[in-house]
């Protein structure tokens, strides 16, 4: 039996690691958990899901239910104004929220009061955080609503 040369020898495995290589990267492809070429996360707070007119979800899963507020039920005339006015101000946004005294209603929704940054008229650059609970009082897509003893920031809210 004749030796092999130790180029074949070298060309042979080069060949079997590629082979196997491109075998493995179609059997389990890289999975990029980036959400955008920066990969920057979406933060916590962020409202990505607007239910209705005073409720919506975070980004991680979490309802949220305005306190202190009651828009009209979807369905109802005015509901669908107050979740538009909703979505302008807080879809794709990061909010702050504050907790009165409860934690979540019993839905399972986190009860709290909501802030958000909006640009101010004609500049770019500035921004001024608002009181979302109050803003839709103060507009007319919500009422004034107290129920429980979430009630710290209601009058407040009430002055619009």
């Amino acid at each position: 039996m004749k030796p092999q040369s130790p180029h074949l020898i070298i060309l042979t495995t080069l060949l079997f690691t590629f082979i196997l290589t491109i075998s493995l990267y179609f059997l389990y492809p890289i999975q990029s958990t980036s959400i955008s070429p920066l990969n920057t996360q979406i933060p916590d707070n962020t409202a990505t899901r607007i239910i209705d007119g005073d409720t919506f979800e975070l980004s991680t899963g979490e309802k949220v239910r305005l306190i202190c507020i009651d828009t009209p039920e979807t369905g109802e005339p005015g509901a669908q104004e107050a979740t538009d006015f909703l979505t302008e101000l807080i879809l794709n946004k990061e909010v702050r929220l504050e907790k009165d005294i409860s934690e979540t209603d019993k839905y399972g929704r986190l009860l709290r009061y909501v802030w958000v940054n909006v640009s101010l008229e004609g500049g770019s650059e500035s921004e001024e955080e608002v009181f979302v609970n109050r803003i839709l009082v103060r507009e007319g897509y919500a009422s004034v609503f107290r129920y429980g003893d979430d009630l710290a920031r209601c009058d407040e809210i009430e002055k619009g």
